[in-house]
């Protein structure tokens, strides 16, 4: 079975004392991603974007205090794009072929080919895009 790893950041806080309360640099800890449906794009989305994008997709997950870039708002894709954001730009993002400085880095995931490992890579894409697009903001 293949490995998915999803990035979920600690951050915390320690009150020195008689001082003002400081955070400490956030670290990073790898657990493995749920297995998940490809016919459930909700739950893809939980299983691996949440953790940096927010269960709502605004990008603000628990790991994105400790990534170098800051996760997209994943509700603004078709705002950012022209008013849609199109399958094909979708599936190229997903499978590495067009990354942002975030994509692609030990940070960031590649999900294509984790996807092509779990089985139905297609239908995978397809459901995430479609769940992607129930969320987009008016």
């Amino acid at each position: 079975m293949a490995r998915w790893f999803i990035v979920v950041a600690l951050v915390l806080a320690f009150p020195a004392l008689g001082r003002a309360q400081s955070k400490p640099a956030p670290t990073i800890k790898y657990e493995a991603a749920k297995p998940t449906s490809p016919a459930d794009g909700a739950q893809m989305f939980m299983s691996y974007c949440s953790a940096c994008h927010g269960k709502t997709g605004r990008g603000d997950g628990p790991a994105a205090p400790a990534l170098k870039a800051k996760p997209a708002d994943l509700t603004q894709l078709n705002k950012n794009h022209g008013g849609a954001y199109s399958a094909k730009d979708f599936e190229e993002k997903v499978n590495g072929m067009a990354m942002g400085t975030a994509h692609g880095t030990a940070e960031m995931p590649v999900w294509g080919p984790i996807f092509k490992q779990a089985g139905s890579p297609q239908m995978r894409v397809y459901n995430l895009k479609t769940y992607l697009d129930s969320i987009q903001a008016p």
